[in-house]
């Protein structure tokens, strides 16, 4: 089994109008679990398993400014590093880079929103190299998805929503994705690509 000693430690900061806050985390992973994929010459892909050391380390940040009492926008960003001690390479299935930046607009039952999400490119690879459920197969590029959504709430148990999900149509795929993955009947070893522009709807009710 894996065994593995983390250091986790946080901050936060309220003056005024302005939330701040940070947290990051360092670990060592003993006997972390590592899979590993071939394909054979008849197209037969088999998968086997070993135990590594790895070391692990990442944070997000993030703050909110309250730019007058209807308005207010937010913004935060996430990393996450991790390395294969036993033999350098970089562990697999790590996520790359990913900033959010948000702006709000309440008024009384009244609410709007729209949301940019900028991903970096991930590099940082290990091919043929995942886990039970997924692996690496190649780098990903970088995207940016801009979404909208507003909402109306009816009384105190309805509240109705609406919004439109990646607003210029990018296409796009994530660097983690499970539905590359040969076990649910689709390639791993393509990207999948997210839906394209999105409308939804939603009632919420709670009692």
């Amino acid at each position: 089994p894996e065994k593995t000693t983390q250091l986790d430690f946080g901050l936060q900061y309220s003056q005024g109008p302005l939330d701040a806050w940070a947290s990051a985390y360092v670990g060592q992973v003993r006997d972390y679990i590592l899979f590993s994929y071939q394909t054979n010459m008849m197209g037969m892909s088999s998968s086997s398993a070993d135990n590594i050391d790895a070391r692990i380390m990442g944070g997000e940040l993030g703050a909110t400014y309250r730019l007058s009492p209807n308005w207010k926008t937010d913004a935060s960003l996430a990393y996450a590093w991790g390395k294969n001690s036993s033999d350098g390479e970089a562990l697999p299935q790590m996520p790359p880079l990913e900033g959010r930046l948000g702006l709000t607009y309440e008024q009384g039952d009244w609410s709007a929103a729209g949301l940019w999400r900028v991903v970096a490119a991930q590099n940082r690879v290990a091919e043929g190299k995942g886990n039970v459920t997924s692996k690496d197969f190649d780098e990903s590029s970088g995207f940016g998805v801009f979404s909208l959504n507003g909402a109306y709430r009816v009384n105190q148990n309805f509240k109705l929503s609406t919004g439109i999900d990646n607003l210029f149509d990018k296409a796009y795929s994530e660097h983690l994705n499970q539905a590359g993955n040969a076990g649910i009947g689709l390639s791993a070893d393509e990207r999948i690509n997210e839906p394209g522009r999105t409308w939804w709807a939603r009632v919420d009710m709670s009692f």
